[in-house]
């Protein structure tokens, strides 16, 4: 049920979720999954509503804290594992949690494991942990020499902290655990480094990396200016196709392979398209949304008017409960959009059956028909407002004399030839 209700959710959180699979994922052969980490729980959250298998997840255990949020846990798949700075008392319990995945793995169950250790907010693969290796050799151990693959993935966010960016998430090709057999046998330690370089080497295959931290505020918004030059179907909001990846992947690696001369000319480009759009009050989605704009635009927002409003008033409150939960309690920026997106859920849940429960006691047909529309209302609304901000910035540029929209125009395609 978790699984279908996030699958839901996420599709409200983003405008558009990409997930690709380099091969398709066995049925009936251990899996470990090894992810990059740079939001606290929607990493795990979507990989596991939208992996076909059952997955197991290994999180930090100083979040199994009550007997309730335990339960919880441990009903979602959700297993412990604990750091130096939990204690010394807790890394005891970490052996447990280490003979459950060696059980799951023999029975030929999927594992995911957060490879970094940590998560952090930024477009980077940092360096891969050997708990994955030690993990997968630790099963043979125990269980002897089965077949288990390791998945590497690359999950990568337009705009991790923003709602309604976009995610694309890359599954590569499986790494074989037995083709380590022989060094394993050999030397372990020498095996389990041998593995780790391995997964780190095909992870960062599979993710954008901006090299250099201090150019990645300035690349963020490149990418968000290529972005907006391509046409991307709304509809199906899941898609297996990973253009848009391709697309920012090798941009970023163009971006890496400069001088540092010519990054830092780079980033006065930006700077300078900006303080043009600045100068003219404009933004850049206005220049590929104004050629979108016409007489049929204007007919959807005086039609969908009233279905917004109702949407709208409807729908706001649980939302907006999320979002000013998230802004009072969360101090970094890794958990704000996994407290927004769990808030948001569980939120509207308890709202819409508190809504229910009312409308059946009315007993009113209507009224209960009313409100099982409610959801409906609300992505109504939600794609309401996003027509109308495109269709207000398209008018803005539009507005501009042709001067002005032809030097914004050629500016920009000097920046985008520039990499």
């Amino acid at each position: 049920m978790a699984k279908y209700l996030a699958r839901i959710f996420l599709r409200i959180n983003f405008k558009k979720l990409f997930i690709h699979y380099e091969r398709p994922v066995p049925d009936n052969t251990a899996v470990i999954y090894t992810a990059n980490h740079p939001t606290a729980f929607l990493d795990p959250v979507i990989l596991g509503a939208f992996t076909k298998r059952p997955t197991h997840f290994i999180v930090r255990g100083d979040i199994f804290k009550g007997k309730l949020v335990l339960a919880a846990l441990r009903g979602l798949k959700m297993l412990p594992i604990f750091r130096f700075r939990d204690g010394y008392a807790n890394l005891k319990n970490n052996q447990a949690t280490m003979e459950t995945v060696y059980n799951k793995l023999a029975e030929k169950k999927c594992v995911l494991v957060l490879a970094e250790g940590e998560t952090k907010h930024e477009k980077r693969l940092r360096p891969i942990q050997k708990g994955t290796a030690r993990m997968a050799f630790g099963t043979w151990e125990s269980y002897g020499d089965l077949d288990i693959q390791i998945i590497p993935v690359g999950v990568n966010y337009t705009d991790a902290d923003q709602i309604r960016s976009q995610v694309m998430v890359e599954f590569g090709a499986p790494i074989h655990l037995s083709d380590y057999r022989e060094t394993h046998q050999e030397n372990p330690r020498k095996a389990i480094k041998q593995l780790t370089d391995r997964i780190q080497k095909e992870m960062r295959a599979l993710i954008i990396h901006i090299e250099d931290s201090e150019d990645e505020p300035w690349v963020n918004r490149f990418l968000d200016i290529e972005r907006n030059q391509l046409h991307q179907a709304n509809y199906p909001m899941v898609s297996k196709d990973n253009t848009l990846w391709k697309l920012e992947y090798y941009t970023v690696e163009k971006i890496n392979a400069r001088s540092k001369e010519e990054r830092l000319a780079l980033k006065d480009q930006v700077t300078a398209y900006d303080a043009t759009l600045a100068k003219y009050n404009v933004v850049d989605e206005g220049i590929e949304e104004a050629k979108a704009n016409g007489l049929w635009r204007i007919l959807l927002l005086i039609v969908g008017f009233l279905p917004f409003l109702v949407g709208f008033i409807f729908n706001y409150l649980p939302f907006a409960f999320a979002e000013n939960l998230a802004k009072q309690k969360v101090k970094k920026i890794e958990f704000y959009a996994s407290v927004r997106f769990g808030a948001g859920m569980f939120g509207y849940v308890i709202y819409f059956l508190i809504l229910l429960i009312i409308a059946l006691f009315v007993g009113n047909p209507w009224v209960i028909g009313f409100i099982l529309l409610v959801p409906f209302f609300g992505y109504i609304a939600m794609r309401y407002l996003e027509l109308f901000q495109a269709w207000k910035a398209g008018r803005a540029f539009q507005s501009l004399g042709e001067k002005q929209q032809l030097e914004i125009i050629a500016e920009r395609e000097a920046l985008l030839k520039a990499v």
